[in-house]
């Protein structure tokens, strides 16, 4: 084919060779606009995404106030039910003041150096570990235990010993001896 045939060709089917660039046209236009799409959709799936994540900060940004005062009330409470690693009277007037309330006779209360120790507690909160002895019936033991876990401190006992042991003194019949190695958390 030369330019003469296509010249003639093109005079002698002008609305078909004008359908025909149309036609060419078109579809070099519409798979252009396909390739685009590809990539405006990726945009619009992102942009969807952050938009929907910034909602979400707006629906929930209304109520920080009411947490932040939440949170800091929270850490207040934390704040004073922890002991002072160093006031060794105060810490073991806790115990003395259980083994009022219960019943129980301590037969030995001191603390425990952890210092060379492997710390068991984990985050900023210092543990402060006691070996607590004491002797008493079971049911008054099972209070101390109770009111130790529920108690002013936030305490957590590590390990524990129980024996029971004839006594002609006590009328139920039979005291309980409990070892217990407690641990106290402590202000860093």
């Amino acid at each position: 084919m030369n330019f003469g045939t296509i010249k003639s060709y093109i005079q002698k089917y002008p609305v078909g060779t004008g359908a025909v660039i149309v036609s060419i046209v078109m579809l070099g236009a519409l798979s252009v606009r396909h390739l685009a799409l590809a990539e405006l959709q990726t945009v619009y799936d992102n942009a969807a995404a952050e938009g929907q994540r910034l909602d979400a900060n707006v629906t929930h940004a209304g109520q920080l106030d009411e947490q932040l005062k939440a949170l800091e009330e929270a850490n207040k409470s934390i704040s004073e039910r922890l002991v002072n690693p160093s006031d060794l009277a105060m810490n073991l007037q806790h115990f003395y003041k259980l083994e009022a309330d219960t019943g129980v006779k301590l037969l030995d209360t001191h603390p425990v150096d952890i210092r060379g120790a492997k710390s068991t507690g984990k985050g900023v909160y210092a543990p402060v570990q006691y070996a607590v002895t004491l002797q008493g019936g079971y049911m008054r033991t099972l209070t101390f235990l109770r009111r130790l876990e529920h108690g002013v401190f936030f305490s957590r006992i590590i390990s524990g010993s129980c024996s029971q042991a004839q006594s002609a003194q006590d009328k139920e019949g039979s005291d309980t001896t409990m070892s217990l190695t407690v641990e106290l958390l402590g202000r860093p």
